[in-house]
């Protein structure tokens, strides 16, 4: 998937730039671009950065619209909660008296009977005006960017960065329907931002990876560690037969970590060359020339309203599809329950 979307990055870089192909002078340059000051040369290449962000990744600002709505959201739950009263158990309209049991009662009430405005879900309808395939292209772009990131996120150890991206990537479990991982990253946030101390959702965000072979770039997540050593124990237990019991797996997955530092030390001291692994990584210059030029003749980088593909008819942005009110409704309900699971 890298190369596909370095393609898609290159062939919106070249659509900003006027490019006609790659080796051909842009339209939009900075003259004397290699006596510049490093700091210029940064600055212009972050401006076509960011065009590129705005114009052809986020094409449409669902983002914003969902943290609105999710404002409304929570802006209307407080006015509810206000109307409940303590001593009889029910909730009182402000505006008439009338009790209600619960709160969808109220809620209708209020709705259908004093006309209040109360937030919904957003409901996108499609229209001509929009291009679909460009919808199609910046969501690949955002999903693509976003594992990107976040792998590097975890390759380098940078919880800051974990954690970041974890609140796009709960969405984006919603979206799938990923219900496991949905409440994992909710519960990870709900850890580090407001259940633990500030030292401890430091220590937390900090240790989500292990380092297992040293230098810069190695980490990997704790449970592909789990995974690992869970692999290495079975190994051993394997290897025990008939032999096998519970106080030797026992003795097996306590013995494992020192066993392996016991020979990482004899290596070392006989000074024993390991055999590589690692491939070398093939060229992808090749692939990304021709995926760029057919994705020209596709006129993917452009704006068409009424575009779609026949496959994805009426294809809406990957956000656009979060459904606000049921998860509003799922967060609370889970911020409930981690308020009596973690007493």
């Amino acid at each position: 998937m890298d190369d596909c979307l370095d393609s898609y990055i290159v062939g919106a870089c070249m659509h900003l730039l006027g490019l006609p192909e790659i080796n051909a002078e842009p339209l939009r340059k900075q003259p004397l671009f290699d006596i510049l000051p490093e700091e210029e040369r940064y600055k212009f290449i972050s401006k076509i950065a960011k065009d590129i962000l705005e114009k052809y990744i986020k094409i449409t600002d669902d983002l914003q619209a969902l943290s609105a709505q999710t404002s409304a959201l929570d802006t209307q739950m407080r006015q509810i909660e206000a109307m409940y009263d303590q001593q009889q158990h029910k909730y009182k309209c402000e505006v008439c008296n009338k009790p209600y049991k619960t709160k969808g009662g109220i809620k209708k009430h209020i709705k259908n009977q004093h006309q209040w405005d109360l937030a919904d879900d957003n409901t996108e309808t499609c229209t001509s005006t929009k291009d679909h395939i460009a919808l199609y292209r910046s969501s690949f772009m955002k999903c693509a960017l976003l594992l990107r990131d976040t792998n590097d996120a975890y390759r380098m150890g940078d919880g800051e960065r974990i954690l970041l991206n974890a609140k796009f990537q709960m969405l984006l479990s919603r979206v799938g329907y990923h219900s496991k991982y949905q409440l994992w990253l909710f519960r990870f946030m709900a850890y580090c931002y407001s259940l633990l101390t500030p030292k401890m959702a430091y220590e937390y965000m900090w240790n989500c990876t292990a380092n297992l072979h040293g230098n810069l770039g190695h980490n990997i997540p704790n449970d592909n560690l789990v995974e690992l050593l869970v692999q290495a124990v079975k190994k051993k237990i394997y290897a025990q037969g008939a032999n096998a019991s519970y106080q030797s797996a026992r003795n097996a997955t306590l013995t494992l970590q020192i066993q392996e530092e016991i020979m990482t030390n004899m290596q070392r001291e006989v000074d024993t060359k390991l055999t590589g692994r690692k491939r070398p990584e093939p060229s992808k210059l090749k692939d990304i020339v021709s995926m760029v030029a057919e994705l020209q003749a596709a006129q993917i980088f452009d704006y068409v309203p009424g575009r779609e593909y026949s496959k994805f008819p009426k294809f809406l942005d990957i956000f656009s599809r979060i459904k606000v009110a049921d998860l509003h409704k799922w967060i609370t309900d889970n911020k409930e329950r981690l308020s009596y699971e973690t007493i």
